[in-house]
């Protein structure tokens, strides 16, 4: 394609690079164009997306597998590779990306942008090169050694200055990407982007984390690899192009977990929809985790989505069927997935060991907590809607007890203090935590919030935006807050054991009455690094609903101040 400039003359905007430098048109043909090819010229590729006539020999020198597939990253030139000139701290923090990092921090289920598209377009962009050493250099940091709520106009130690001396670097190369406003180099933005809400989650900015998910969101509009439906939906179609849907995956995966943070409080939707709309057959089968979770995290978003047009009272989208036969269509389709996930237990764990058993567990808690959500997302703000749904509460906090002794048993975990973090166990996808904080929140049995509660208070890394410390402290607190001194003489039966389920004499207390509730429970995280808290609520008088701010937590100090 050309656009014409100011002067009249033309300008290349696509092509290979050998012909953009020539600015001449390109035929665009994959791996090399003909056009340098038939010349006897070498064909320099499309950026990190398309080819170029030195494939085999740069696969070999950056160690990558050359039997990829037709939509592996092609890195450029040698000469142009980030690493050649890196100093020996940057290549040791690299690989550690590569080797620890890169697996690390997906979390347990595998998806390409890590473990493919971000280790090669690392090789070959500088701005995605420097934007990974500074995520690296964060896991990288001692367990025991990083926490939040930072010292504000602290001196930033070593360690520190390498984190933002290399972004800074990474937001000075993207600057010409986002001047030349091109598909490949907005495509180099979104990946640098996705690294930059990892590594503001992971340092504690959870505001500036969410900003930067916002604005990947923005691009993909701008880039055309998803489309604005309104009403807070994104429409997301296959592309042509495997990568690109690598890409739209993270971002969903992302705003999953913002999603789920945000679920118990009415708020702005935002939610990614695949079109057209995956079905679940009947004999279906799953031949990965990851194909599973795909599903699943559809489902949630519709569930969000329900949740929400439940919330505003306006009936479904024009187009779309009415709320109950979106709700029937959400619990059919559960019903199945569950069918499928369990008639895929040989296929899935066909490398037996306790880490296939987690994450098998895992996905089987998502499924007992989204029952929950879709079966009360009709009546969001009716809390009494959750009581009956204790049998699904129990077996969630089986399921989250089963996966803490499955860690116990295969490494040794300890509780770290304060709001020190433990960065070697971080992810940025789901974990545990957002259902153990569903539990604690929404489940007003005393016996099963408490167990969630407590396996909250005994974890000290982060899953994305959910900071477990943050999470126990605000988790304790709302039960307290609702609780008082309700069960003041439950005594003895609150010291239990974490892995063990609860005792059918434990389940005897009453359930707590709805005055004691807090209805739609808003935490927002302050700071940069978060160092206050704040709790809010909704609270009605005479048919006029307020937003209450009803407790402050001060990082620092480690107190509650109600209000």
């Amino acid at each position: 394609m050309k656009t014409q400039s100011g002067s009249g003359r033309s300008r290349v905007k696509s092509g290979c690079r050998t012909c953009k430098v020539r600015k001449i048109k390109c035929d665009e043909a994959r791996p090399a164009c003909n056009r340098c090819t038939s010349a006897g010229r070498v064909c320099e590729g499309y950026g990190i997306w398309g080819g170029g006539a030195t494939v085999l020999n740069q696969h070999l020198q950056l160690g990558l597998p050359t039997g990829s597939t037709p939509c592996m990253l092609i890195p450029q030139p040698s000469a142009s590779v980030p690493m050649a000139s890196g100093t020996s701290e940057e290549h040791l923090v690299f690989e550690w990306f590569r080797n620890r990092a890169a697996k690390k921090l997906q979390g347990s289920l595998v998806l390409n942008f890590w473990d493919t598209l971000l280790v090669q377009a690392s090789l070959t962009e500088p701005a995605i090169y420097h934007a990974v050493l500074a995520l690296s250099s964060v896991h990288k940091e001692n367990p025991t050694g990083i926490g939040i709520g930072g010292t504000s106009g602290s001196v930033p130690d070593e360690h520190e200055q390498f984190t933002l001396r290399h972004y800074v670097k990474a937001i000075r190369h993207l600057q010409p990407h986002f001047a030349s406003n091109d598909r490949p180099s907005l495509r180099i933005a979104l990946i640098t982007c996705v690294v930059f809400v990892g590594l503001d989650f992971l340092r504690g900015h959870f505001r500036a984390g969410q900003l930067h998910l916002l604005k990947g969101l923005k691009i993909m509009q701008d880039v055309g690899l998803v489309s604005n439906q309104g009403d807070g939906v994104i429409c997301w179609r296959p592309c042509l192009q495997p990568t690109d849907d690598w890409i739209v995956e993270a971002f969903s995966r992302l705003q999953l977990q913002v999603g789920l943070f945000h679920h118990t409080h009415s708020h702005d939707c935002l939610v990614i929809l695949r079109a057209p709309e995956p079905e679940v057959p009947e004999d279906l089968i799953f031949h990965s985790f990851n194909e599973a979770w795909q599903v699943m995290t559809q489902l949630f978003s519709k569930i969000f989505y329900l949740t929400h047009q439940a919330r505003q009272q306006i009936g479904s989208k024009p187009g779309l069927p009415p709320l109950s036969e979106q709700y029937q269509h959400i619990r059919e389709q559960l019903s199945l997935w569950l069918n499928a996930y369990e008639q895929s237990r040989e296929t899935l764990h066909q490398d037996a060991s306790w880490y296939t058993d987690r994450i098998y567990s895992l996905l089987s808690a998502y499924q007992t907590m989204a029952c929950i959500m879709v079966d009360t997302a009709l009546r969001p703000d009716d809390e009494t809607a959750l009581d009956k749904h204790t049998s699904s509460f129990i077996m969630l906090i089986i399921q989250l007890a089963g996966l803490w002794s499955s860690a116990l048993t295969s490494s040794n975990i300890q509780a770290l203090p304060g709001h020190a973090v433990d960065m070697h166990r971080s992810i940025l996808d789901v974990g545990w935590l957002p259902p153990l904080f569903f539990v604690a929140t929404k489940c007003r049995v005393h016996r099963i919030r408490l167990q969630a509660v407590k396996l909250l208070e005994v974890a000290s890394h982060r899953e994305g935006i959910w900071d477990a410390t943050s999470t126990a402290r605000v988790a304790r607190k709302i039960m307290e807050l609702e609780e008082g001194d309700f069960y003041h003489d439950v005594g003895s039966l609150d010291d239990f054991s974490l892995t063990r389920s609860p005792a059918p004499q434990e389940l005897l207390l009453p359930v707590l009455p709805v005055e004691r509730r807090i209805q739609e429970a808003e935490v927002v995280l302050s700071g940069a690094p978060m160092d206050q808290i704040f709790l809010y609520c909704k609270q009605g008088q005479g048919g006029v609903v307020d937003r209450v701010l009803l407790s402050e937590y001060d990082v620092g100090s480690q107190q509650w101040t109600d209000r």
